[in-house]
């Protein structure tokens, strides 16, 4: 009995250890892409328009006479 306490007691241990590794691994994260977002976001020129916008914008061929 004294042997299964022990096993069980290590196989606990371990699975907190790897549930706040990856709890710490997720809070650094979130922060190292905020961090990421604060720091590129200034820099982004006003003039920059993203591709679904630019795109919206584009006759194509509607005036010209495809054949």
């Amino acid at each position: 009995m004294d042997t299964f306490m022990s096993e069980a007691i290590i196989l606990e241990a371990a699975m907190v250890s790897v549930l706040l590794a990856l709890w710490i691994t997720s809070i650094a994260l979130h922060g190292l892409f905020w961090l990421m977002s604060a720091i590129i976001r200034p820099m982004v020129s006003p003039l920059a328009q993203p591709i679904q916008v630019a795109a919206g914008n584009l006759q194509g061929n509607r005036g010209r006479n495809a054949a």
